[in-house]
């Protein structure tokens, strides 16, 4: 899908299976106008594209975020993802935030 191409990864968490065995998770982030909460199958074509009639999120940084492959959803900042990811029974999770270039 052309919408999986615009993440970016903003930490690296880790998180301990049955308590002990250590495991990554990746913090990724993508611009709001791009949320998933926006994207629509096309009844015609099959593929996915944004729906111009669904709002961007609102959020602080123009970002909207997601914790790895889990069945979290979208965030509207960092701390809300985090404080997700910490609730689960896999959390806690220790973040090393990657720093963007300048």
């Amino acid at each position: 899908m052309a919408h999986d191409r615009d993440w970016t990864v903003v930490a690296v968490g880790t998180w301990l299976y049955d308590g002990k065995v250590p495991r990554q998770i990746e913090l990724l982030a993508r611009p709001a106008a791009r949320a998933s909460s926006r994207w629509r199958e096309d009844d015609k074509t099959g593929e996915f594209v944004v729906d111009a009639r669904t709002p961007v999120p609102a959020t602080a940084d123009g970002l909207v975020y997601y914790v790895g492959a889990t069945s979290g959803g979208e965030f509207l900042s960092v701390a809300d993802a985090i404080d997700w990811a910490d609730q689960q029974p896999w959390g806690p999770v220790q973040w090393v935030f990657i720093q963007k270039a300048t």
